[in-house]
């Protein structure tokens, strides 16, 4: 998946019909809230220097800048995607977490999945599946899988 957008809708739901043993959630702030891009428009002869930012977060924890520099960058709207691109990045490492669940054999990387937790305050939370793991335990004679969760 090389682009996730945070349109994607739900796959699964974990928590009422398919319990959840185990959960560790976090939401945090992003690490950065403002991109300054610069690049360099060789017809012109001109710098190019476009800013991204989200208010919101800007709001919450001020100013977080990241700079970049990249002389391939050539147009205004190449500058616009980059700077997007690095804040949609932020937004979905924002948001992370595990859960301990009984085997889905359909659960697949990059799904959407709804997460009803009420040990945890969480209400048809939506996360996206980052990575996926099987855990057998041979004493137990039990398999489990532990879904790695990020932002959607």
């Amino acid at each position: 998946m090389v682009n996730p957008l945070s349109s994607d809708g739900s796959d699964y739901a974990y928590g009422s019909s398919h319990p959840i043993f185990e959960g560790r959630y976090r939401a945090g702030a992003w690490g950065l809230n403002r991109i300054q891009v610069e690049g360099y428009d060789p017809a012109e002869d001109k710098p190019i220097v476009v800013d991204s930012f989200t208010w919101d977060q800007i709001d919450r924890l001020y100013d977080r800048l990241r700079q970049l520099e990249d002389k391939n960058i050539d147009t205004v709207t190449k500058a616009e995607q980059r700077g997007e691109a690095y804040l949609r990045q932020v937004e979905i490492e924002s948001v992370d977490g595990s859960i301990l669940i009984p085997v889905n054999c359909g659960q697949q990387l990059y799904d959407v999945i709804d997460i009803t937790d009420s040990r945890a305050g969480l209400e048809a939370a939506r996360r996206r599946v980052n990575g996926l793991t099987l855990v057998y335990s041979p004493s137990r004679g039990e398999y489990q899988q532990r879904l790695l969760l990020g932002g959607v």
